[in-house]
């Protein structure tokens, strides 16, 4: 937003700037134009005439030449005065355009011809007439003069104006810009009811008609994604009695034909306990994402929560040759928690973590309480040996249903998994992340609030470690 107000302030601003010169230099250096009062040199000629003729009637040429070469005068000035035959008294040949301007010069008038050469004619005390003409320095000179001179704060009040008025036009411009990049960003953070702001929508331009559309489109997808999520939802609900029916059938054809079909029958019955978890873990997904709890809120021990959590998986993971270290602190208190959130959220990554971690190895399990933010929060660390995910997946793994390609394992998940744990763990006011390990493996990094009076004060505690070797 500053790079774009910065330039459109400054290009607005030399523009205002090269549009005063022009107007300014072109009004004074180009064309034939007269001069009246109150302007300083029609006030003076009339004046200067009257001394001029006076001191040449009186003195002839040689004190005219005195007088037109006299320290009272600028020296950046150079004086003529020509009789009614447009003769120079002192003989002095015109310079350009000279002849032509007095010519075209009236009685009692002053005449300027590109802002430095200027006539004035006259008829002295003596009814003899003249022209007075008046040689002045450069244009830009005199401007500058006045300007820095007896017209500074007339500069200065410009100045101020012309970066006032593009400052504004700046902001005006730049501002609705900005409101319409953070809406943006907390649309693409999860916020689909950030809107722009209703001032943007109000400004009857091409910009409101932008913030319009693009509040249009929000709603759409706000829209779109609900319908599927209550889809979901519906679809989840409906699913559970034809399974539960599917289950008793199941058992009673076991009992009815046991000993010819029990291959078949362990079978059936895999197929639908991983159906029916599917339904829980979408009907899970589902309540999470309404921003509803499972049960009352209370206050947690986190770190006996993940203790336990951890002892279940280090007793599945060592079926497998792995197993589950987990180091912490001493307790973590997290205020007005859902348990049960809680623990579907630290089974999901953990289990994740030892289903893909190397045979022989362990997933190692940190929590901790990091205390250099003003607010204290839970640190919880959960990495595995296994072969990571790609850099571009590390956000994706955190949506539903998706899974990375591997060709040469089966991971067995339904890519609910972490999309749950997020959920979760966004529903405690926490955030989530993974980040790939080297040389291998993949670390999830939890973040959570926790009690500003945290039971443990990491001196006097020691610390709990559960571990199983292999």
């Amino acid at each position: 937003m500053y790079r774009l107000f910065l330039k459109i302030f400054f290009w607005y601003w030399l523009t205002a700037w090269g549009m005063i010169a022009v107007v300014l230099l072109g009004s004074r250096l180009t064309g034939m134009r007269q001069v009246s009062t109150p302007n300083m040199y029609a006030t003076v000629a009339p004046i200067l005439a009257a001394e001029a003729a006076r001191t040449y009637e009186s003195g002839g040429p040689e004190a005219f030449a005195r007088f037109s070469q006299s320290d009272v005068h600028d020296h950046d000035r150079q004086i003529f005065l020509l009789d009614g035959f447009y003769k120079d008294v002192l003989s002095q040949p015109l310079p350009d355009d000279g002849l032509q301007l007095a010519h075209a010069a009236k009685d009692g008038q002053l005449v300027v011809l590109r802002g430095h050469i200027a006539a004035y004619k006259f008829v002295s005390a003596s009814g003899h007439p003249y022209i007075l003409m008046l040689f002045l320095k450069s244009d830009l000179r005199r401007i500058g003069d006045v300007l820095m001179g007896d017209g500074l704060p007339f500069s200065i009040s410009l100045i101020v104006l012309v970066t006032l008025l593009c400052l504004g036009l700046a902001y005006h411009i730049a501002s609705p810009i900005h409101s319409i990049q953070s809406t943006a960003r907390k649309v693409a953070q999860g916020d689909l009811q950030a809107r722009v702001p209703p001032s943007v929508s109000r400004r009857h331009d091409e910009v409101a008609a932008l913030a319009k559309d693009f509040d249009s489109m929000v709603s759409r997808l706000d829209s779109l994604i609900q319908t599927q999520k209550r889809l979901l939802n519906s679809v989840s609900h409906e699913l559970r009695s034809p399974l539960a029916r599917i289950n008793i059938s199941l058992a009673l054809l076991r009992n009815r034909f046991a000993a010819d079909s029990d291959d078949l029958f362990q079978r059936l019955d895999r197929d639908v306990v991983r159906i029916d978890l599917l339904m829980a873990q979408l009907l899970t997904l589902s309540r999470l994402e309404s921003g509803f709890s499972s049960a009352e809120r209370e206050d947690v021990d986190f770190a006996q929560l993940v203790e336990e959590v951890a002892a279940d998986a280090n007793f599945e993971a060592q079926a497998l040759g792995k197993s589950v270290n987990f180091q912490t602190a001493g307790s973590i208190i997290l205020r007005n928690a859902d348990p049960h959130a809680l623990r579907s959220a630290c089974e999901n990554i953990i289990r994740n973590a030892v289903r893909f971690t190397r045979p022989g190895s362990d997933v190692q399990i940190v929590l901790d309480v990091d205390r250099s933010t003003p607010e204290p929060l839970a640190l919880l660390s959960v990495r595995d040996q296994g072969p990571g995910v790609p850099d571009d997946s590390l956000q994706a793994i955190f949506q539903p249903f998706y899974r990375i390609n591997r060709d040469t394992e089966a991971t067995g998940g339904n890519g609910l998994g972490l999309a749950i744990a997020s959920e979760a763990i966004h529903l405690h006011r926490g955030t989530i992340r993974a980040e790939n390990l080297r040389p291998t493996g993949l670390e999830i990094i939890i973040q959570l609030p926790v009690a500003p009076d945290i039971a443990s004060d990491g001196e006097n505690l020691s610390k709990r470690e559960h571990s199983t070797a292999l």
